[in-house]
């Protein structure tokens, strides 16, 4: 199996409310999701752990994948055991995302929602800082927050390290192509950012230049 691309795939999980919906699907998952889903409190992070899954064996299936493990490596970044691919899942509010490649990958989606500048002048690097504090518009100054956000935890996750690399270790350069200023590793990262107008901000980074084209999921 030969993938020259990321493959990226979103899904809204709105149709998770009901009930009946829910339990067919949550019926065909594998046991640790359910009982992931089952730890859950609130409805609508059992519909977003669901639809994790469901995005997952969606997208794997693409590529004749229909039985799998999901193994983590150190500081818990998942991978396809046995298959050679690579994959990360992210969810917001009612969104939920999936990259795979052949190559390390992270994705992140955020709803955009207000902000408090104090969280990116305490936690981003200062260069990011100061390309948020500039935009008068509020509008704007959310859209550069998440749109940064969302980068920069794209990559925070493709390097394995997650939330163990700080925020303010590396920097997110948006001059010209978008790429990232770290002393994580040599390897080059790519980087795509997708905004629908529907409210949230995706992005992802890849070991892998190339980006196909997003596939819309419906439950």
């Amino acid at each position: 199996m030969m993938m020259n691309k990321t493959k990226i795939y979103i899904a809204d999980t709105k149709a998770l409310s009901n009930s009946n919906i829910f339990e067919l699907y949550y019926k065909n998952v594998s046991c640790e999701r359910q009982k992931k889903i089952d730890s859950f409190i609130f409805k609508k992070d059992k519909m977003l752990s669901l639809g994790a899954e469901l995005l997952l064996k969606k997208a794997l299936s693409d590529f004749g994948v229909h039985k799998f493990d999901v193994s983590y490596k150190p500081y818990g970044k998942p991978y396809i055991k046995d298959s050679g691919l690579c994959f990360n899942l992210s969810h917001s509010e009612e969104k939920v995302m999936c990259v795979v490649s052949e190559k390390h990958v992270g994705c992140d989606v955020e709803k955009i929602t207000d902000i408090e500048l104090e969280i990116a002048k305490r936690f981003f690097y200062t260069t990011e800082y100061d390309e948020i504090a500039k935009l008068k518009n509020v509008s704007e100054q959310k859209n550069m927050f998440f749109r940064l956000w969302t980068l920069k935890e794209s990559f925070m996750k493709a390097t394995g390290l997650g939330m163990k690399l700080a925020l303010d270790s590396f920097r997110i350069d948006l001059s010209n192509e978008i790429t990232v200023i770290q002393n994580v590793s040599k390897h080059k990262y790519y980087f795509k950012e997708f905004d629908f107008n529907d409210g949230y901000k995706y992005a992802v980074c890849s070991l892998n230049k190339e980006f196909d084209a997003v596939k819309f999921v419906l439950f």
